[in-house]
């Protein structure tokens, strides 16, 4: 757990769609709670 309030959570979304040029739609947005999600979710969607 990354222990990330909901701003946090978007700050982080919104880093990885910056840096990555892409769209992580809301839904899949919210399930990303640890580190290891944001990397299982770059490895599988990018």
């Amino acid at each position: 757990d990354l222990g990330a309030d909901s701003l946090d959570t978007v700050e982080l979304v919104m880093s990885l769609e910056e840096e990555f040029d892409c769209e992580i739609p809301d839904d899949q947005a919210e399930s990303i709670t640890t580190v290891q999600l944001a990397i299982d979710y770059v490895n599988n969607n990018l």
